[in-house]
């Protein structure tokens, strides 16, 4: 395997494990694993709290791509967008190049193939004007037996204090930062930002109206500002039986952003 680079090289796959999905209504075409990593509602969601404010807010990485759902939903929606993704995996790495070829996003998104250990990783810090992530979810522990899920969602050699360490590193001063993660590990996240970026926007994702706690929050902060936390209302997905309501549907289905982003 090779870094993709500004024509996307496009690694194989076998066509027998490729499953052939959509986001955005259909708008984005989506190549995934039948049988591993499996992409989520949460990169959708990540994907529509991005904001270009000015042209100094182009520039995006999006660390742990995996496939590539939420760059690629990102540059769909906002066309000044310039993305870059990384992913450690061999296979999804390969669906990822295959991805921005078939959406006809080469030379907009663009795939690297590494590991944010690796000293020799070819991506500038302070380089970029925003980074995303939806980082591995649960600390080490039992694997799964899917090792490619299970290098998705476990936190493994890397800590999400590495993790997010990694994405201020790539920022530049002023930079934004923007998270989805569980719920639960907010007070995490707020504790590793803390001193290093401010401007916190904090947007809970509720399951449903009467869920006692949210599902998912995102986390947006500026690098080396001050200014205060703000908490928003959020985004409740489900009705009582468990179908999407008609605002996050429209939020999964169109090229939308999220209320106050």
């Amino acid at each position: 395997m090779t870094n993709a680079g500004a024509t996307c090289d496009v690694p194989d796959f076998p066509e027998d494990r490729i499953s052939h999905d959509f986001l955005l209504g259909g708008s984005v075409t989506l190549k995934q694993p039948v049988d591993g990593y499996r992409v989520a509602v949460d990169a959708v969601f990540l994907a529509a709290a991005v904001a270009i404010n000015s042209r100094r807010d182009q520039k995006i990485l999006d660390v742990g791509a995996a496939v590539g759902s939420a760059g690629l939903c990102v540059a769909h929606r906002l066309e000044n967008a310039v993305v870059t993704g990384i992913e450690l995996q061999d296979d999804l790495y390969a669906l990822y190049c295959r991805n921005v070829v078939e959406n006809n996003l080469v030379g907009r998104v663009t795939p690297v193939h590494g590991d944010i250990n690796d000293p020799r990783l070819p991506l500038q810090a302070h380089g970029f004007d925003q980074v995303i992530s939806n980082p591995p979810y649960y600390p080490s522990g039992t694997r799964p037996a899917n090792e490619s899920r299970a290098t998705a969602h476990q936190e493994g050699h890397t800590s999400l204090k590495d993790w997010i360490g990694f994405c201020l590193k790539m920022l530049r001063p002023k930079g934004r930062i923007t998270l989805v993660h569980r719920a639960d590990h907010l007070d995490r996240i707020i504790g590793l930002l803390h001193g290093k970026a401010g401007d916190v926007t904090v947007y809970p994702i509720w399951s449903k109206d009467n869920s006692e706690a949210p599902l998912r929050v995102i986390v947006s902060a500026r690098k080396g500002v001050a200014s205060p936390l703000t908490l928003r209302r959020g985004l409740v997905l489900h009705d009582a039986a468990g179908a999407f309501l008609p605002h996050a549907e429209q939020i999964l289905r169109n090229p939308l952003p999220l209320p106050g982003f």
